[in-house]
């Protein structure tokens, strides 16, 4: 495929920025949240041998990416492309074990260690990192092999050694992940043809800049167009390189554009049809392009994919069911592909095993958004009968009583119980007073910026259910602005648009027009939606333009193919 190059218009939007934080608001408070809920990837600490002295056997389904390096053993080579095939896939445990396998081989091979120690650093999605203990020595082995190597693989080892220093603590990792990065970018410059040295550099400033790519605006940050040029780069010369392909849906899912990475999504899945997380990676484009259905199937495959391994490789004990968030995605793809009898045992096995990982989560409003995604999903489809009868949660679980609280109430405004609408509506605002709302589980966004999205769209809904539309739209679009200052996530850390909730309170009062923009922008925000996409079916349709509603008609058709019923507006 051609991978248009997106760099001319990056550095346009660029030149348009000022200041950091222009476009979205900060939590007051940081902190780090229970990595076992949210992360895809286990840890590789602990490994050992199985019965047999094995680390890990060859495994299927890794592609056929290699790395040449100095090697007396055509096994080690064979385990180190297995490693780094598995670490640029996020399968750490998996890659160590491979690296730690080379090294069985070749006892001599500096680059064996080299791997280990890749795989043992810092990575995308954990915030809690702390250097392995067995790091130490294992760049002492790297060191003390490194005659044997080329001039290239020395360079490596040199940036590697740059990457850790003796302090355990941790306290200087900012700037060890500065000093890598700027290692690794020199290797670019002088070896400019090698696409692991790019795909290696390109890893080492995305982990300075974790899920931070782009502007609530569109526009991009000052470090995301090299590395969006630099992969691009890569997949040119090497269509399916596993690092380029999954870094560069990482690197453009946040965009405006995110429908450039959707065929290396669909590429990336076969490729590497046998590490889950590179399976599971295709959702990541489907869901910013409307295929939610196939999310739903993806999550499945990245699933099984998962539990494969484990039974392969039971020595890692890397579990069965074991990635939450996969569960989660599946849960939000599901949900906004309208489907609720085919979707409720997916929202229900995301809190089982949430449950399962996490039995009492009361300080960790993240496991406590998760543990909510079925009582969510109910909402987005209009299944108020089945809220109204759900049991309340653990009352010291602040968010997700809100939560709670917000799917109530909005079941009571459809039901025509706005008494106890209101009295949720209370509820909710005084939970948003608790000061744990406040803070942020990085990278998550704080759940009182959601809290407050919940409180304005209830609000909103009992204003309309009053008929003071003009105080009722104004509620509507607060959610939005409220909405527009969170950070993007995977899945959004709001599940449900605030302006299909406008949009479809401007058309009942007859303002088409008005409704039109409002799904439009919905659509540039979360393109091929089908909700939004029946929206303006619905608008056009009332504005008499009947060729143009055909078309949002096929589309939106086509959104909900899987959907248990067709819905009749963009919100129950």
């Amino acid at each position: 495929m051609k991978h248009t190059v997106l760099m001319p218009v990056f550095m346009t939007c660029v030149l348009l920025v000022s200041g950091e934080n222009n476009f979205y608001r900060q939590a007051p408070v940081l902190a780090t949240f229970d990595r076992s809920v949210a992360i895809c990837g286990n840890l590789p600490e602990g490994i050992t041998k199985d019965r047999n002295g094995k680390y890990i056997p060859v495994l299927p389904g890794l592609g056929n990416h290699s790395y040449s390096i100095s090697t007396t053993a055509d096994s080690a080579q064979v385990y180190f492309d297995q490693g780094i095939n598995f670490y640029y896939s996020y399968h750490f445990r998996e890659a160590q074990a491979s690296f730690k396998e080379a090294a069985r081989f070749d006892k001599d091979c500096a680059m064996a260690y080299w791997g280990q120690a890749l795989a043992m650093g810092p990575y995308y999605n954990n915030y809690t990192y702390k250097m392995d203990k067995q790091v130490p020595q294992v760049l002492q082995v790297m060191a003390q092999n490194i005659a044997g190597v080329s001039e290239k693989e020395k360079d490596l080892i040199y940036a590697m050694q740059r990457r850790y220093s003796s302090d355990t603590t941790n306290a200087d990792r900012v700037k060890l992940d500065s000093d890598y990065a700027a290692s690794m970018r020199l290797l670019v410059k002088k070896h400019p043809n090698d696409n692991d040295v790019k795909a290696l550099y390109i890893d080492a400033v995305m982990l300075q800049h974790k899920w931070d790519f782009w502007y609530n605006n569109g526009t991009p940050k000052a470090w995301t167009p090299e590395l969006v040029q630099l992969s691009q780069e890569i997949l040119k010369s090497d269509s399916t390189h596993p690092a380029a392909l999954h870094y560069f849906i990482h690197l453009t899912e946040a965009s405006r554009h995110p429908e450039i990475a959707l065929p290396d999504a669909e590429k990336l899945r076969n490729t590497m049809p046998g590490v889950g997380h590179m399976v599971h990676m295709a959702t990541h484009s489907y869901q910013r392009n409307g295929f939610f259905s196939r999310g739903v199937v993806v999550n499945e495959e990245a699933n099984d994919v998962n539990n494969r391994i484990d039974s392969l490789v039971p020595s890692l004990q890397l579990g069965r069911d074991n990635v939450v968030h996969i569960y989660a995605v599946q849960s939000y793809c599901a949900m906004n592909a309208g489907m609720y009898r085919k979707g409720l045992p997916v929202y229900q096995r995301t809190r089982e095993r949430l449950i399962a990982q996490q039995p009492g989560f009361e300080k960790n409003t993240y496991a406590q958004f998760v543990y909510m995604i079925p009582v969510v999903a109910r909402v987005r489809l209009g299944k108020w009968q089945e809220i109204l009868k759900a049991n309340e949660p653990d009352t010291k679980w602040k968010y997700a009583s809100l939560l709670n609280d917000f799917a109530k109430g909005m079941a009571c405004v459809r039901s025509g119980n706005i008494p106890e609408a209101k009295r949720r509506l209370t509820n909710i605002k005084k939970h948003l007073a608790n000061s744990q709302l406040a803070i942020r589980l990085m990278p998550f966004n704080a759940p009182k910026q959601c809290g407050i999205i919940a409180s304005e769209l209830l609000s909103g809904e009992i204003l309309f259910a009053e008929k003071r539309y003009e105080e009722a739209l104004t509620a509507l679009k607060k959610a939005v602005d409220e909405e527009d200052n969170l950070i993007y996530r995977e899945p959004q850390d709001w599940l449900i648009p605030s302006r299909q909730y406008l949009g479809l309170a401007l058309l009942r009062l007859n303002r088409a027009s008005e409704a039109a923009k409002v799904y439009q922008e919905d659509l540039t925000t979360n393109p091929g939606n089908g909700w939004s996409l029946l929206g303006m079916f619905q608008c056009l349709s009332a504005q008499k333009k009947l060729t143009e509603a055909a078309a949002y008609k096929k589309s939106y058709q086509r959104a909900f193919a899987a959907a248990d019923v067709m819905p009749d507006a963009s919100a129950y």
